[in-house]
Formats: C-alpha cells, structure tokens, sequence
C-alpha cells in the first residue's frame, strides 16, 4: 500500500561503503597524526592531518547529500595519495599501507578503473623506491601487491554484478522487465518530495489497462497473455522517453510516471500510447486495446490521491467504451 508521508531515504551500498571507510580512516589516521605532531615529524604530521580533514569532510558531506560517485573517486584519490607520498617520505617501512590502500580503491571505483589506476600507483612507488628496493624485496612487493590486486578486482566485480542482480530483482517485473509496484510506489514518493520542495517541475501519471483482458486470457491461455504482455511492454517502451518510467501496478495495469511533463503533453502522450498499440500488428490480431487515465501531480496531494485521480479518469475512460484516454 502507498503510504501518505515522503519515505526516510536508506543508505545505498555505495553510501555505507564510503561512510564506513572515511570515517574508520579518519579516526584511524587521528592518533598517528598526533604522534606525528609530538615528535615533530612535521612532513608526515601535516600529511596525516590532510588525511584525517580530507576523509572526515567526504563522510560529512556523504553522510548529508547521499551522493556518492563524486566522493568515492575523491576517497580513492586521497588514500591513494596519501599512502604514495607517506611511502615518499619515509620509504620502504611505510610499504604495508598499500595493502589496505588498493583494497579500498576496488570499494569505491569501477573494477577496471580502480585496477588501471592500482598499476599506476604500484609502478610509481616501485620507481621510487628504486634505490631502496633489492631485487628479492621487489619481487616480494610485486607478487603481494598484485595478489591483493587481482583478489580486490574479482571480488568487486563479483559484489557489483550480484548488487546489479538483486536490485534487478527487487525491482522490476519478472514478466515484463517494466518497474513493479514497489520500484513504482518508491518513484512515486520521491517525485511527491521533490515536488514539495521545487514546484518548477511538472510530472504526470498515465495509468493503462488492458480492455478485456480475462477474455483474451481465456481465449488464448495464459501462456499467449504472457506473450501479449510482454509485446505491450516492449511497443509502450519504444514510444516513450528514455526519461519517463514505465512500471507493472497490477495484472494487466502499467503506469507511466512522466518527469517534467505537464498536462497537456502528458494527454497527447496517452494518446499516442494508446494508438501504438491499437496499430501494433500482432497486438491488433488479438483485439488489444487499452484505456488511459491521465493525471498531472497537484500540490500537497499524497501518492494514494494522486493514483486515485489517474484510476477514476481510467475508469471513465472504460466506461466510454474501453480504447479511450480521459483526464482526471
């Protein structure tokens, strides 16, 4: 059931991940930092204090935003940096820091991205350390790095293929690949909150049924309805903007959610909608039509309200005849 009140926004993996290594980090780096400062080591003091300001400004900034692309590059940055000048600094002894540096990396960048910009760094500090380094000691630095290297990468892109599957899951419908009503109730709240906050953007809803759909099912079976459902997802997403969102509300329901999109361009979308696929070939053997109900979004109006006017233009829409588009 659609709730009346905007939903309290959940972390995303994306989010806790960085939260969680920003501010173990910097809390972490604080006490060396400190050290730093009383045995007036102050190169490698003022780099841990970067550290611990930079980390502790990305977990604010996250942790009040929730954005995330722009943070987890900076955070991969940063550690990275700091590691390789610390490892510049005070030369091979600091060589362990790496170690967690390229684990975090493969957290917060894309797998190939974190695995061109790993090898950068690893051949950086091996330049570095070029004097400092025996051969022995390299080969044990490189075959480690890059054991830890290789390791981060499959299980990263393993972990983002799962997270992509399981949202997959939650959130689309099994039949018809459109949104569900879960993925469908969640856009509804986050427009009804965006919209409360800026009232320069218009957005409208477009219901659809099938008409006669229990006939056709018993006509053709369920097997050939699955086949027409998915046909009529396949023809509605051709005609609709890469911008707007369609989504499964019931059995042969769907509904459009139109971003930016007032009313009267809203109802020539139904419109065209329904024509796509009233001419549609394979659609148009089986006598496939549908009737609209379209609704633009009114201030301080719930989701419930919202849905309720687009249903009862729906409903009148059928009650005209079916395969007609109405205006709440």
């Amino acid at each position: 059931m659609i709730t009346h009140s905007a939903p309290i926004k959940k972390r995303s993996a994306e989010e806790s991940i960085i939260l969680t290594l920003s501010g173990a980090s910097s809390i972490g780096v604080l006490p060396f930092a400190i050290y730093r400062f009383l045995e007036s080591d102050w190169a490698v003091a003022c780099l841990d204090l970067f550290a611990v300001l930079a980390l502790g400004s990305l977990f604010i900034y996250v942790y009040r935003t929730h954005n995330t692309q722009l943070p987890g590059r900076v955070l991969a940055f940063v550690s990275m940096f700091v590691v390789f000048v610390t490892i510049l600094l005070k030369g091979i002894s600091q060589l362990m820091w790496i170690f967690p540096a390229l684990t975090a990396v493969f957290f917060l960048l894309p797998a190939n991205m974190a695995a061109i910009y790993s090898m950068l760094i690893l051949f950086s500090i091996g330049y570095v350390l070029r004097e400092q380094l025996t051969v022995f000691l390299a080969l044990e630095f490189y075959v480690t790095a890059i054991a830890t290297l290789l390791f981060s990468y499959a299980f990263s892109d393993r972990m983002r293929k799962q997270q992509q599957q399981l949202t997959e899951l939650a959130t689309c419908d099994p039949l018809t690949g459109a949104g569900n009503r879960r993925a469908m109730e969640q856009k509804m709240l986050e427009v009804i909150a965006l919209q409360r906050k800026e009232h320069n953007s218009p957005v409208s809803l477009i219901l659809m049924d099938l008409d006669n759909f229990k006939k056709v099912n018993d006509a053709y079976g369920h097997a050939k309805g699955d086949d027409i459902l998915r046909v009529f997802v396949e023809t509605l997403e051709n005609s609709i903007r890469s911008s707007h969102d369609l989504y499964r509300f019931g059995g042969e329901e769907f509904v459009v959610i139109a971003d930016n999109t007032p009313l009267k361009e809203a109802i020539t979308l139904a419109e065209e909608l329904r024509l796509a696929i009233e001419k549609e070939g394979w659609l148009a053997e089986h006598k496939i039509t549908i009737s609209v109900g379209t609704a633009k979004y009114s201030p301080h109006e719930t989701a419930f309200e919202w849905l309720g006017r687009a249903d009862r233009a729906m409903y009148q829409a059928k009650g005209l005849g079916r395969n007609n588009c109405c205006v709440a």
